[in-house]
């Protein structure tokens, strides 16, 4: 019988056990061997304890990881034994939680989901559940009586589980998924404001341009002027005008009275697309990358007053920075200035010049971005104290531009307040203000929490929220990826159930 290693030799035990003789001619088993329980099991090659230490290892790191680093250990099991002892040891008991928390996780992302249940007050998985249906749920509850409070997202599947299952249990909404679809809602307004959006973004570009310097400008207007566009920049004119004329033309017909998918199927549009281009407003521009930044930009400063100094060199600035721990190409210095040029450099050194050089400021390195919805959103969400001079001229020329995304934001904004703050005896007046205010995304809003009210009103009045929840299945997802998604649920209910 193999045992565990004694350092790193292996151990095994040969046992001399006694036989037994039965006298007894009508049993069916004439002869007997003494048995040792406490060592190893009937027809066993391995001790308890060894089997324990192949389960420990198959537990904390899978099957072909566990047999890796049990060999290393000196306990020698292939990844089909320690798969095959996992897969035997008993699933461990628990009792039915008083407050239990219901989540939802993915298997295999868009097309698989399951349920995880949590105890809350004891902080552990209590199960998993393959599918994340409202049946599935209801017949857990209904064999587990006993659940008081349901703390859960705002999904209505586990709305009805939960009402099925456990008519009498207190369900909570989770906060933060009401935050976030308050945030949502705020973000759907903004959609169909890009004409708002573009706006601010001009707005911003003026004001920026009134605190620059009268050469400053001069300067930029003559680059604007002069500079050519590329072959890439007018490919992509080319293809907004033929969105914008495409967008017009769907305006068009559905003024003219056609239906939705008639319009798509005419100009071969689907019809989230026909639809979105109504619900814009105006002609919705697509949302731009953020740039990355550049390594040039701590040394912005320095060139910046070297180039209005008289140096319009690159090489020698190169040099310059390069003494300062600049690591990159003088190619990309030459490109970084070739913006603030009104004529093509000259190689060689620069002219002396004893003062400033007239209309050779460079211009601003960056023009302002138009912010996409989502980013616009978190813009007007975030304290105003914690933003920038240009953040703050944006989000002030959009909500002059937009005053509906003003009256959003300020509903959003007290929606957040009484969550935080657990404001019950504010939920009424605000959900009387939304349903009667001229935005539909939170008229729907509002809808959406009166219809899920109780639970609301149970997330402003008790401590219970997901978070914990949250948690767990984070750290399911860590077992999940480290088996590369081809574990099995039944192994991995074990080894969350175990890790628990």
């Amino acid at each position: 019988v193999a045992d565990l290693p004694w350092a790193d030799r292996p151990v095994c035990l040969r046992l001399k056990v006694r036989r037994f003789r039965c006298l007894n001619r009508s049993c069916t088993r004439r002869i007997f061997v003494e048995r040792l329980p406490h060592l190893a099991p009937a027809y066993a090659r391995r001790t308890r304890a060894q089997r324990c230490a192949l389960e420990d290892f198959g537990f904390a790191a899978g099957g072909s990881a566990g047999a890796r680093l049990a060999k290393r250990r000196g306990v020698v099991g292939s990844r089909a034994t320690i798969l095959r002892l996992i897969h035997a040891s008993p699933l461990p008991t628990v009792e039915t939680p008083r407050v239990l928390g219901v989540d939802d996780w993915s298997l295999k992302r868009g097309r698989t989901y399951g349920t995880i249940l949590l105890d809350l007050e004891r902080r552990r998985v209590v199960d998993l559940l393959e599918e994340r249906s409202a049946d599935v749920l209801a017949n857990w509850l209904r064999d587990h009586p006993g659940v008081e409070i349901i703390a859960r997202d705002r999904g209505g599947a586990y709305a009805d589980g939960a009402r099925q299952g456990a008519p009498n249990a207190v369900q909570v909404a989770d906060r933060f998924h009401l935050l976030a679809n308050a945030g949502e809602a705020l973000e759907r307004v903004l959609v169909r404001k890009h004409h708002g959006l573009r706006t601010a973004a001009v707005a911003v570009d003026r004001e920026n341009a009134t605190r620059a310097d009268a050469s400053t400008e001069t300067t930029a207007s003559a680059v604007a002027h002069t500079k050519r566009l590329t072959k890439h920049e007018q490919q992509t004119q080319d293809r907004r005008a033929r969105r914008q004329a495409r967008y017009a033309e769907v305006v068009r017909l559905f003024e003219e009275g056609m239906a939705m998918r008639a319009i798509g199927r005419q100009l071969r549009l689907s019809p989230k697309t026909v639809a979105r281009y109504l619900r814009a407003g105006s002609f919705p521009e697509q949302s731009l990358r953020r740039p990355r930044p550049s390594i040039l930009v701590p040394y912005e400063p320095y060139l910046r007053k070297r180039w209005t100094a008289g140096c319009h060199n690159a090489r020698v600035l190169w040099e310059e920075i390069h003494a300062q721990g600049f690591i990159g190409a003088a190619s990309l210095v030459r490109i970084f200035v070739a913006a603030w040029r009104i004529t093509p450099g000259r190689p060689g050194r620069p002219a002396r010049s004893s003062g400033t050089v007239g209309n050779t400021t460079p211009p601003p390195s960056r023009l302002t971005r138009v912010r996409s919805p989502r980013q616009a959103r978190w813009l007007l969400i975030r304290p105003h104290d914690t933003l920038s001079v240009e953040e703050r001229t944006y989000r002030t020329a959009l909500l002059q531009e937009c005053p509906d995304v003003e009256t959003a934001r300020a509903l959003v904004e007290e929606f957040g307040r009484l969550v935080r703050e657990r404001d019950d005896a504010a939920l009424n007046p605000w959900l009387h203000r939304a349903g009667s205010s001229d935005v539909p995304e939170l008229r729907e809003f509002a809808a959406g929490i009166s219809r899920d009210k109780a639970a609301v009103q149970s997330a402003l009045t008790y401590e219970w929220s997901n978070g914990q929840t949250e948690g767990q299945v984070n750290r399911l997802k860590f077992l999940k990826r480290q088996m590369y998604g081809r574990a099995s649920f039944a192994l991995l209910k074990r080894r969350v159930l175990r890790a628990a």
